[in-house]
């Protein structure tokens, strides 16, 4: 009988508790995941901010849009201000999302020496009736709009199908922008005006 007790307690398993070293390494382990879920929490809400930015300048951009839609063909603000951007009415190679100015980089738009007001808007004695400036100062937002009588397709040509030597359209891009970490993010909205005279 006692060599059945021995062989009985030999094959029972024998509890054991963690060592010092296994708690350490699950610490280490749950610390490692927590340090992740900050992270990703960190970014959502960088990402949700940057979300809402965008839909903002979104709306901003579409308002002055919709402004130049409605405004006559020969109005002043519409005028091809800086000719040099002519071919890139879009800022296709990112100029306005690098740190400093946008002074020769776009035909309208921007703030006068005050900084609150936007003096493009008025040009020729027009009202304004879109979203007022002093809101886009408040939220850092930018706005401007460039003009061009080229065609896309063929750079330095004018936007002439009916070969009479006037634009049968205009091209504007509305440009808003904002502040992100040392430089600026932009969206652009493009928008065509047919010219009256050319009865298209």
């Amino acid at each position: 009988m006692t060599s059945d007790r021995r062989r009985a307690r030999r094959t029972w398993p024998t509890g054991r508790g963690s060592t010092l070293l296994e708690a350490l390494i699950a610490m280490g382990v749950l610390m490692t995941g927590a340090v992740g879920l900050v992270g990703l929490n960190n970014m959502a809400l960088r990402l949700d901010s940057d979300g809402r930015r965008l839909t903002r300048a979104s709306a901003i951009a579409q308002d002055l849009a919709s402004q130049i839609a409605l405004w006559p063909y020969t109005d002043a603000r519409l005028s091809n201000a800086v000719t040099t951007n002519d071919d890139n009415i879009g800022d296709t190679t990112f100029a306005l999302q690098k740190p400093g100015t946008a002074n020769g980089l776009v035909d309208h738009g921007g703030f006068d020496a005050t900084g609150r007001v936007e003096p493009d808007l008025t040009l020729g004695g027009t009202t304004w009736y879109g979203i007022p400036s002093d809101e886009l100062v408040n939220a850092g937002f930018e706005r401007y709009w460039n003009v061009s009588f080229n065609d896309p397709a063929k750079a330095g040509a004018l936007l002439d199908y009916n070969g009479n030597g006037v634009a049968d359209a205009m091209r504007v891009a509305v440009i808003v922008r904002w502040q992100a970490g040392g430089g600026w993010r932009r969206i652009v909205v493009l928008v065509t005006k047919p010219n009256p005279a050319e009865g298209l």
